[in-house]
């Protein structure tokens, strides 16, 4: 075969691994104490990375051998790559670290009687605990920032704009008084004057559509593009807002003529 170099994450587990992360495996099976030694589990980044179509059995750098390919997990923020990774299983009882679950909202208890139980074993003991979740939550603190400082944005941009197209139509309607005066004068409907009027603002509404509605499709495009998973944007969220936009239009026709 044609020899291949790229990093890969080299990871000891436990044969509980997947387990207790809920992880599925997608072919071949996990490991346990019946495996022989160079046995490993490989993700699918792994997989794409070595460019097999049938990785079970294969070697790596002939001292490892593939026995199972689990689904990749995106342990870091969604905005990096899953890195191609290899698991062996700990054979000893000698571990760097550990891992556990707690019930929600009871980390704080648990972290103190912890670190009082190692305490009393060996006061000199430093019991390093980090909360993984929270220390996700503040890997993702900026972007959670942003997210919301678009959305309080967002709002305002709405406020405003409501406020715009209810004055602009007040102002025209002020303009033309004298027009409608005399239009009403000779016979014209209610309805044939709200047409007049609905018309004209729908064409400035579609107008202004065209060119917002691309632009603000291209910069979440943007902004979506540095994520590794992504969400498509659901094109009936511009339709909603074309159809919004259009009944503010129509009530403050109404409301004013």
């Amino acid at each position: 075969d044609e020899q291949q170099t790229f990093n890969m994450e080299d990871e000891t587990i436990n044969q509980n691994f997947a387990d207790f992360f809920h992880i599925e495996v997608l072919e071949g099976s996990m490991l346990d104490d019946k495996d022989e030694k160079g046995a490993v589990v490989i993700n699918e980044a792994a997989v794409k990375a070595f460019g097999w179509n049938a990785p079970i059995g294969k070697e790596i750098n002939g001292e490892y051998r593939v026995k199972g390919v689990i689904k990749d997990i995106y342990y870091n923020a969604p905005i990096h790559p899953v890195s191609p990774a290899m698991f062996s299983l700990q054979k000893n009882n000698d571990r760097g670290h550990l891992i556990f679950k707690v019930k929600e909202g009871t980390w704080n208890k648990v972290s103190q009687n912890l670190q009082e139980e190692v305490h009393k074993v060996n006061p000199d003991a430093i019991l390093d605990l980090i909360n993984m979740e929270e220390a996700y939550n503040d890997y993702m603190k900026s972007e959670d920032t942003l997210s919301k400082l678009l959305s309080v944005v967002s709002l305002i941009c709405i406020v405003i704009a409501v406020f715009g197209i209810f004055s602009l139509v007040t102002l025209s309607c002020e303009q033309r008084r004298k027009e409608i005066a005399i239009r009403k004068v000779n016979g014209a409907s209610v309805k044939v004057i709200l047409n007049l009027f609905f018309k004209e603002y729908l064409l400035l509404l579609i107008v202004a559509s065209f060119i917002a509605f691309p632009l603000g499709y291209a910069i979440m495009k943007h902004w979506l593009e540095g994520y590794v998973k992504q969400t498509s944007i659901n094109i009936w969220i511009y339709a909603g807002i074309f159809v919004a936009m259009l009944l503010i239009i129509f009530i403050s026709i109404i409301w004013r003529v």
